[in-house]
């Protein structure tokens, strides 16, 4: 720029002293160019280039887009999957173990029965006394259980022992079956009958 600024002024200056107007217009049109020149590296330095990081934005990352591939046997919905867990939750359970029976408790006589106890037993398989083991007797004919001798009147009396038969025999045996070798004043007292009838019903 500066050498063709030189040229046009020498060549004002000798067109000063030939006298004639010089044609400037060859030179301003360099000048014009000249200028042009020189402003478009500004121009194009106002360009805008993208940033590294924007074009890089643009892409999808490869983790990003890749979606995972569902694996048929890996979904716990499935039928196949649904019955191999039901599988395994029942071979994991523990066996069931047989019921054990259990032995029936011995029953405990009531005080009140110390009074029978002195002639007859009252354990399943224990032997007669004076009188009939009575253990199993509730709801049976009477003398009709086991081997004892019964008297012949017991043996035809027809009874069957139950609360009501039992609770009249043990107030007064002989007052209910003349004839029985039950020779037993009986026990006044209801509620200690009611014991002794209990624990018998039990005792079987």
């Amino acid at each position: 720029m500066r050498l063709i600024s030189i040229s046009a002024f020498a060549a004002l200056a000798l067109a000063g002293c030939s006298g004639q107007v010089p044609d400037t217009s060859a030179t301003d049109e360099a000048t014009a160019t000249a200028d042009s020149t020189a402003a478009a590296p500004d121009a194009a330095s106002d360009v805008a280039t993208p940033a590294p990081e924007a074009s890089a934005s643009a892409s999808p990352s490869p983790s990003a887009s890749a979606s995972p591939s569902a694996t048929p046997g890996a979904n716990a919905s499935t039928p196949a999957a649904k019955t191999a867990g039901a599988a395994k939750a029942v071979a994991t359970l523990a066996p069931v173990a047989a019921p054990t029976k259990l032995a029936a408790a011995a029953v405990t006589p009531p005080p009140t029965f110390a009074r029978c106890a002195v002639c007859h037993n009252a354990e399943k398989g224990a032997g007669d006394k004076i009188g009939p083991n009575l253990y199993g007797i509730y709801g049976t004919k009477a003398a009709a259980v086991g081997s004892y001798a019964f008297s012949d009147a017991l043996k035809g009396a027809g009874l069957t022992w139950n609360e009501a038969t039992l609770d009249t025999w043990i107030s007064g045996p002989m007052a209910m079956v003349p004839g029985t070798r039950m020779s037993f004043p009986g026990i006044k007292d209801p509620a200690k009958r009611a014991e002794i009838i209990a624990f018998l019903k039990a005792s079987r």
